[in-house]
């Protein structure tokens, strides 16, 4: 099921968040894909707000990125 505009800007300001802290620390995303276990590409497509990530994997990125899981979901009030 194709994903409405809300859930859009949702995901891209998702992933607005995980790339603002991975800069922050001053990581590649290839460091940080390397770090979480996770495709490069995958990593890509979080950040650019394209695919809509599983909890599992957005729980392992707050641990890998050393950030309570709450500062990720900064900014996404619905």
């Amino acid at each position: 099921m194709p994903l409405n505009t809300s859930e859009i800007d949702i995901l891209k300001r998702f992933g607005e968040n995980i790339r603002r802290i991975r800069l922050e620390k001053e990581w590649s995303m290839e460091f940080l894909a390397n770090e979480a276990g996770v495709e490069l590409s995958q990593i890509y497509r979080i950040e650019k707000g394209k695919i809509n990530p599983k909890l599992t994997t957005i729980i392992l990125l707050s641990k890998k990125l050393d950030v309570d899981f709450s500062e990720l979901l900064n900014s996404l009030k619905v």
